[in-house]
């Protein structure tokens, strides 16, 4: 028997940051060009430079986790606003 899904969230058993699907042609092309300009970028800086680099690289990937965390919320809200309304219809069919 599938387990609840209560359950299994209070028990950590689903993570749905886990689930992501980042593995996409388009992303990894992306991601490939993206590691290819900084390593062509850190060539051409001094220690001063790649130290901004490093912070901008890291103060961005901060600013996506929190982009990424508040999408979720908006979508699962939105599911639950979605199912609410399901219940509420009058009209079965």
């Amino acid at each position: 028997m599938e387990q609840d899904i209560l359950e299994q969230l209070y028990f950590g058993r689903i993570v749905p940051w886990e689930n992501r699907n980042d593995k996409t042609p388009e992303m990894e092309q992306c991601s490939e060009q993206v590691y290819r300009d900084t390593e062509h970028l850190t060539q051409l800086l001094d220690e001063d430079g790649k130290k901004i680099l490093e912070r901008l690289m890291d103060n961005r990937s901060e600013l996506e986790s929190h982009q990424i965390l508040e999408g979720f919320k908006d979508g699962f809200r939105l599911g639950v606003q979605l199912t609410a309304a399901g219940f509420g219809n009058k009209n079965k069919l």
